[in-house]
């Protein structure tokens, strides 16, 4: 093997006389640490070989660099890459310059990967791979590599071009007014659709690669000039630490940095819609995306912001409001109404009207259950008609919850199982907890009511209240990144109740919520106030 001084001394001489020829300046010292010289059977490309034996998508093209120039290699996996990009920015402009080039160049550029990417090659991201674990990530993430035979080093053109689905409207958060675009499965489409909202050079977009088999991208979202530095760098900290085989969805994300594990309350709001994410960001809030899913991350949450639809910054003020305590007190039905039945039932019926009580007990007779039975059986054929409506095709699923509420209800009635009474309260229960904006809140709020519901059937309206009670306890010490779950109701100014239970004129939205700590607190106004048309 020659002396590989001695082999650089040389290159450098060609590199000076070509420089001489072509009139240019004195060739670029290369840095020893970065360069090291080839071990024969150690090279990249073998190493390449051997990590992806039997990896049939993994593709190799050697090719030529002239008779001057080293043999190279071209890998990728098939369906990451876009093969026409390939063609454009590497395969063409290599064979081109080396049929073109001298043979002095062919001989020093052809053998060095840094000279090949300043002086050949026309992709707009390349960078220099220095081991197996370098090449091997950037080949999983869907880039090219290109490794000349011999050396321990290569490039990384980035080439990424795998099939994604196309920006649609999203399915789950359904407006009338506003966008009707939805996040992608592509975690760069994600960040570019809150990029075009947000013209903001504060924008910060952090990658992470997490899972150590999955290596899924992980972006996350802030405005440095609005969100705390403490809560960027707490969602830092619990993304580093995350130690898990893979990440197939914002799913894992949010179970492993979660505040408390065993509540059973949401701790994060979760998202399709970008225009619901850039709010976030504009308030102070930090979004997390993760790759290969659609439903992106916003910390921190509080329960108050879980009811809000995106859809209530666009309408005007009046019947904003009214939706809102729609939804409001939809909640607390689906939390209390089979409990409040039973205990009226069970052990109240004097605080009902006289009629309507007659008219209760007269459609219990011939029941055969006692009424704490009755609630759930039929709370379990809810979940059973709910649970399969939604495992079955879309075309029928419609068709067999309707149906199959309407026949398990009647035969129900008719058998014996239940009263009538018994079926419309199971009805406004589901009803009202669909009207929920987020869906795990209305699904954990209609299955907390099975405690509400058993302690209201050992001591009535008494075991009603305690259970509730314990509920707003635990709301009250429930924390998400450091923020009370029930602010702003608390010692909070009054500004913050602007955006809560009630919703005041958007000209009065001139100060961010507080309990978020934002570094720019104002957001509107800054000017007199004639010049906004309002109040703060």
């Amino acid at each position: 093997m020659p002396d590989p001084a001695r082999r650089e001394g040389r290159d450098a001489r060609l590199w000076s006389l070509l420089n001489r020829l072509l009139g240019k300046g004195a060739a670029p010292q290369q840095d020893a640490s970065i360069r090291q010289p080839a071990v024969a059977g150690r090279d990249l490309l073998e190493q390449l070989e051997n990590l992806f034996q039997g990896a049939d998508d993994v593709k190799i093209r050697r090719i030529t660099l002239g008779e001057e120039g080293a043999e190279a290699a071209v890998l990728y996996i098939d369906g990451l890459v876009d093969a026409a990009r390939i063609e454009e920015t590497l395969l063409r402009p290599l064979m081109s310059w080396a049929g073109q080039a001298s043979p002095a160049e062919r001989r020093v550029v052809g053998r060095t990967p840094e000279l090949l990417a300043q002086r050949v090659l026309a992709a707009s991201e390349v960078a220099l791979v220095r081991d197996l674990e370098e090449a091997s990530a950037a080949l999983l993430r869907g880039d090219v590599v290109l490794v000349l035979q011999g050396d321990r080093q290569g490039l990384q053109i980035t080439n990424r071009g795998w099939q994604s689905r196309p920006i649609e409207d999203p399915l789950l958060e359904v407006t009338i007014r506003g966008p009707r675009d939805g996040f992608t499965e592509n975690v760069m489409w994600n960040t570019a659709l809150l990029r075009r909202r947000l013209r903001d050079p504060s924008l910060r977009v952090e990658l992470f690669s997490i899972g150590r088999r999955s290596r899924t991208t992980v972006a996350m979202l802030h405005l440095a000039s609005i969100a705390p530095d403490q809560l960027v760098q707490e969602v830092r900290r619990r993304l580093n630490a995350i130690d898990i085989d893979g990440i197939l969805d914002t799913g894992y994300i949010e179970q492993l940095i979660e505040d408390k594990w065993w509540s059973p309350l949401p701790q994060h709001l979760r998202t399709e819609r970008p225009d619901r994410a850039a709010a976030a960001l504009l308030e102070g809030r930090v979004v997390i995306i993760a790759d290969t899913t659609p439903f992106v991350l916003v910390v921190p949450a509080t329960f108050d912001s879980l009811f809000h639809s995106p859809e209530d910054s666009y309408d005007r003020w009046f019947p904003v409001n009214l939706l809102r305590w729609v939804r409001f007190l939809a909640s607390v039905l689906s939390l209390i109404m089979p409990g409040l039945y039973v205990a009226l039932v069970a052990y109240h019926p004097g605080i009902l009207p006289t009629e309507f009580t007659l008219r209760l007990m007269a459609s219990r007779e011939g029941v055969a259950f006692p009424v704490l039975v009755e609630t759930l059986l039929m709370q379990f054929f809810l979940e059973l008609i709910k649970e399969a409506g939604f495992r079955m095709p879309s075309s029928i699923g419609q068709t067999f919850g309707i149906v199959g509420g309407l026949i398990l209800g009647d035969i129900g009635v008719r058998a014996g199982l239940v009263s009538d009474a018994m079926v419309i309260v199971v009805a406004i229960t589901a009803v009202s907890s669909f009207a929920a904006v987020d869906r795990e809140l209305g699904t954990v709020l209609r299955l907390l009511g099975l405690p509400v519901l058993l302690s209201a059937a050992v001591l009535g309206l008494y075991g009603l209240t305690m259970a509730l009670l314990l509920i707003l306890a635990h709301l009250c010490t429930l924390r998400s990144y450091g923020v009370p779950y029930l602010a702003p109701y608390g010692f909070y100014p009054l500004s913050d109740w602007k955006d809560s239970v009630f919703r005041a004129p958007l000209r009065h939205y001139r100060h961010r919520p507080a309990y978020l700590s934002p570094k720019d607190p104002q957001r509107m106004g800054r000017g007199s106030q004639g010049e906004t048309g309002g109040e703060d």
